[in-house]
């Protein structure tokens, strides 16, 4: 039974983190449309920008609502005490940093998810900004979420056995980097081919 606890509190960390990997492919695709070439609409007039931009945030809100799901889930049965659930530390730092941001975090994710689908003209007039704050309240959590199930695979908080999939503890530092070196990595040839075919189209005016 504690095995399959300390399994569930790594793979929430995991989850967490391809989430994040897949919202920093979809900031570096909203990034060189609407930073670097000023034009959202390249969003769309692109195809490569648009199926990586589409299928990665995708991703990204998949793994966010199962994470929700596992964080909220957590968090009310901490409330009420049922058994199973973890503690509840309110004179814990990394618990308070990590969960009573993710209330807001949660606000601006959802909005960001919910005008996506159903409000384009809105997204494309003011996606640049919803963009840059969806991708800090993903970095956020996903910094804070692997910090806190990190110190708990160490006394004096042992509440998890140490990680299995992850890399260990003494190497954090380097896990918390790896969803935006991956996703910096999966963009590469993505940005590559945009460009190309912008250049091409452009040529050809």
């Amino acid at each position: 039974m504690a095995g399959a606890i300390y399994s569930i509190a790594e793979l929430n960390t995991i989850i967490t983190m391809l989430g994040c990997l897949c919202a920093t492919v979809q900031a570096s695709t909203g990034a060189y449309s609407t930073v670097l070439k000023k034009r959202t609409a390249l969003i769309k007039t692109i195809p490569v920008l648009n199926h990586s931009h589409r299928t990665f945030g995708a991703y990204s809100t998949v793994l966010y609502l199962l994470g929700l799901f596992a964080g909220s889930s957590g968090f009310i049965g901490a409330f009420l005490g049922l058994p199973g659930s973890p503690p509840l530390e309110f004179t814990d730092v990394s618990f308070n940093i990590h969960v009573w941001a993710s209330f807001p975090i949660a606000v601006i994710i959802l909005a960001k998810i919910i005008l996506s689908y159903n409000n384009k003209k809105f997204m494309y007039r003011h996606g640049k900004w919803f963009g840059i704050a969806t991708f800090i309240a993903w970095a956020y959590t996903w910094v804070t979420s692997a910090v806190s199930y990190y110190l708990r695979t160490v006394p004096p908080n042992l509440q998890h056995e140490p990680p299995i999939i992850l890399l260990p503890f003494g190497l954090l530092w380097l896990q918390i980097l790896i969803p935006f070196l991956i996703g910096s990595l999966v963009s590469i040839p993505i940005l590559i081919k945009a460009e190309k075919t912008l250049q091409k189209k452009e040529s050809k005016k």
